[in-house]
């Protein structure tokens, strides 16, 4: 399958693709006789992955050694998205710690307006 037509089918720019191949998240595509890229359908289902992955927080330096190439997972990946999990929840745990401080401000701020409109 030529990059455009794999590009289109995984739902990402062919230019992705290149930088994922220059990036060394993927593995270089051979090429036909013709000097074109000729991918397997397997690709777009990694591709997925990749995208998946990125939009879970993931680097792509993370992502690079457990891509599911070929479909095969990475062993170590479940343990990855454990501790990914963990620190998504730290960040809820922060951001909710943040909230709390901020409803008090407004609130001491509002009753100080309250006070010296009295």
């Amino acid at each position: 399958m030529k990059i455009g037509e794999i590009a289109k089918r995984a739902g990402v720019s062919a230019s992705r693709i290149r930088f994922y191949e220059e990036q060394g998240i993927l593995p270089p595509a051979p090429r036909g006789a013709n000097g074109y890229r000729d991918y397997a359908e397997s690709l777009i289902a990694t591709l997925g992955f990749i995208e998946q992955a990125q939009r879970l927080g993931f680097s792509l330096k993370e992502i690079a050694g457990h891509a599911a190439l070929e479909g095969k997972v990475c062993e170590a990946l479940p343990q990855k998205l454990r501790d990914k999990l963990v620190e998504v929840d730290a960040h809820i745990a922060a951001a909710q710690a943040r909230r709390a401080e901020l409803v008090a401000l407004i609130q001491t701020l509002e009753r100080q307006e309250l006070e010296r409109a009295a």
